[in-house]
């Protein structure tokens, strides 16, 4: 036994013999609970940074997650953002398109819309036109075929012949704005033809302001057989641009007087050399009632026409191209009506024009 015992503790198990044996046993045990301490502390300290990894990965997981969430809010945002802006784009569209359509309306019920030009624009229109102060510049504008380029060669004293008449047809003409100086001496006084207002190319809301009649010194507004729309529009703009005189003028009267009195009499023709004196002179007579009624029915219907567009009263001046010429020339002529008043009043504006200096 005491052999047994004596291998014991080389064996590493305790020994109960005798103090020696049992302070050997309690070293041991305390290293073995040391070492149960070691160990205790490092799976604790193992647990602690388990737990530690575990809420880093867990706060990384939330990062990402937030990363992620407000990656797609700033997707939604932008496409909302986008969404809304295309909104309003086409909701300003929509509104251009509303006042476009009201500002057609406008036209079609004959309220044209009123801009006043820039000083750039006057500038600019002066220099087109080749405006000099020096000069009085007179438009002539109206329908086409109300016969502006023959009347622009009667006041300058040409037949539609001559070799620097303006051009005219029975058709439009003329697609620009022409200048003809006066060939007579002394004259300051440039005459424009300019396109009729209603044309495809000049639609009639747009006639003034594009075509820039606001420079002119005077405008003459040419009328075949009534006043048209465009007619009362270039009325309507001289009326608010209180610098420009206008002048409403009948053209052709011989030729309407002598249609209305050939209707009263079939079959007749005022060129037949044949027709006998009384038939003749019974024309003449239907000829002079007709011119009467002309008249009044050209001037009662100029009134309507411009007390319906409220504007102010006008008078119109009832011309030929043969009176015309006559009354440059001295002469007299049966066909006269207002072509001396008419080259009196237009020599009136220009005289007042330079007096002005503008």
């Amino acid at each position: 036994m005491g052999a047994v015992a004596s291998v014991l503790p080389f064996l590493g198990f305790p020994s109960d013999d005798g103090d020696e044996g049992s302070g050997y046993g309690r070293s041991e045990q305390w290293r073995v609970e040391q070492r149960a301490r070691e160990l205790e502390a490092q799976v604790h300290t193992a647990r602690q940074e388990a737990e530690e990894a575990r809420r880093r990965a867990n706060e990384a997981e939330s990062r990402s997650r937030m990363a992620q969430e407000e990656a797609t809010l700033s997707w939604e945002r932008r496409q909302e953002e986008l969404q809304q802006a295309l909104d309003e784009a086409e909701e300003a569209f929509h509104r251009a398109d509303e006042a476009r359509l009201a500002t057609e309306r406008r036209w079609f019920e004959g309220v044209r819309p009123e801009r006043r030009p820039s000083d750039q624009e006057i500038i600019e229109m002066k220099a087109r036109y080749g405006y000099s102060p020096n000069f009085i510049h007179i438009a002539v504008v109206g329908s086409a075929g109300a016969g502006k380029s023959s009347f622009i060669n009667t006041v300058r004293g040409l037949s539609n012949n001559d070799p620097i008449a303006a051009r005219t047809g029975i058709v439009e003409t003329t697609d620009t704005v022409t200048s003809y100086p006066d060939p007579r001496p002394n004259s300051r006084i440039i005459w424009y033809d300019v396109p009729g207002a209603g044309t495809p190319s000049v639609p009639d809301w747009q006639y003034f302001n594009d075509l820039g009649l606001y420079i002119f010194d005077c405008i003459i507004i040419l009328i075949d057989n009534r006043l048209l729309e465009s007619d009362l529009a270039v009325l309507s703009a001289c009326q608010q641009c209180s610098t420009v005189e206008a002048f409403i003028v009948r053209s052709k009267s011989d030729q309407h007087i002598n249609n209305m009195a050939c209707d009263k009499i079939p079959g007749f023709d005022p060129c037949d050399p044949d027709t006998d004196d009384e038939t003749r002179s019974r024309f003449l007579q239907i000829k002079f009632e007709e011119k009467r009624r002309f008249i009044h029915e050209t001037n009662e219907n100029v009134r309507k026409n411009l007390e319906d567009k409220s504007l102010s009263p006008r008078r119109v001046y009832i011309v030929c191209k043969d009176a015309m010429l006559a009354r440059l020339q001295n002469a007299r002529s049966s066909k006269t009506i207002d072509e001396a008043e008419l080259r009196d009043d237009v020599e009136g504006s220009v005289r007042r024009r330079l007096q002005s200096g503008r």
